[in-house]
């Protein structure tokens, strides 16, 4: 069952429309990307976010309220818990199934035509407005250039029995944590009822390799600025300029001023010394209604898997290489 509830509207203005998709393992995060998008903003940005969630998520519409008519009243909440239609999917790394719910957005979202997607590991650090304005005509999408086209990446995933299908996207491969989406288009290729089909997949990248594959030839790219994983260190994105995938200024943007902060890897909630991590911690120690939902004790505690966790991790990256 889809259950909405619409929280106010915005009138005589754009509004730049925001989905967070999720379950209930990120209710508090949520918030904390919420907030940073609305605490960057421009004087003349606001949202119309929508949360695509599980229903024991369901509990995050009160707090996320507040957390956005306190920063901006004319900024607005529209909520749909949904029964994850693929809660049976195939999850690995430790990402859940509540990964593959943008996926349902073209079905969910009847009335949108445009949306930013964004994962609910990412902090916002200046206006969207540029990313929302980006042109989008016949695409499908518009993403960053991931770390997956780095060579040794690329090579080390060519081993995968469906990689073959990925081949012509070596370069050009997005991360999908930062996704606008052109849902008009999506509806008008027919794209939902394929991606609906590829859930049952054994994909190691999960809903990732699915847009990546489905959407080829329709994925216009954004600078990496708007999704700068903070996993990569300065020699990383070196060698995304030395491979041809990142220009020299885009290094320097995302490098120097990143836009929006993605932590893809280690999450600064779990391990306080991830990298970029203090940039996360600052922001969320700064604001009141925000600070007492991590443990940040805990988290300083946290320096990464043990032995044995490592182990583990190394056997399911072995085996995922066969799937």
């Amino acid at each position: 069952m889809l259950f909405k509830q619409y929280h106010g509207t915005i009138k005589g203005m754009e509004t730049l429309r925001v989905v967070f998709c999720f379950d209930e393992n990120l209710v508090a995060q949520v918030q904390a990307a919420a907030a940073s998008l609305l605490d960057a903003r421009g004087p003349e940005d606001h949202f119309e976010i929508h949360c695509v969630c599980t229903e024991a998520a369901g509990t995050v519409q009160a707090p996320l309220e507040r957390v956005i008519k306190t920063r901006d009243p004319h900024s607005s909440l529209i909520t749909h818990c949904v029964e994850n239609p693929y809660g049976n999917a195939y999850q690995v790394r430790d990402i859940s199934a509540g990964t593959y719910l943008r996926l349902a957005l073209p079905g969910l979202l009847p009335e949108v035509d445009r949306i930013l997607y964004m994962d609910a590991d990412v902090l916002v650090r200046e206006s969207l407005a540029p990313l929302w304005k980006t042109p989008v005509d016949g695409m499908a999408l518009a993403a960053v250039k991931g770390a997956v086209n780095l060579s040794d990446k690329w090579e080390w995933n060519s081993s995968r029995a469906y990689w073959h299908l990925l081949s012509e996207m070596k370069g050009g491969y997005i991360n999908a944590g930062v996704t606008l989406l052109n849902l008009a288009e999506v509806r008008k290729r027919g794209l939902s009822a394929r991606w609906h089909e590829l859930t049952g997949e054994r994909f190691y990248y999960q809903d990732q390799d699915i847009l990546n594959m489905t959407c080829q030839g329709a994925i216009a790219y954004l600078p990496p600025k708007y999704n700068r994983l903070a996993y990569l260190e300065d020699k990383d994105f070196e060698r995304f300029v030395t491979e041809g995938i990142y220009t020299q200024e885009e290094k320097r943007e995302a490098l120097r001023s990143p836009a929006i902060i993605h932590y893809a890897g280690d999450k600064p909630w779990k391990r306080y010394d991830t990298n970029l991590g203090s940039f996360w911690w600052d922001y969320v120690n700064a604001q009141p209604d925000l600070k007492d939902l991590f443990d940040e004790e805990k988290a300083r505690r946290y320096h990464g898997p043990t032995l044995g966790q490592r182990a583990v991790r190394k056997v399911k990256k072995w085996f995922g290489r066969e799937t």
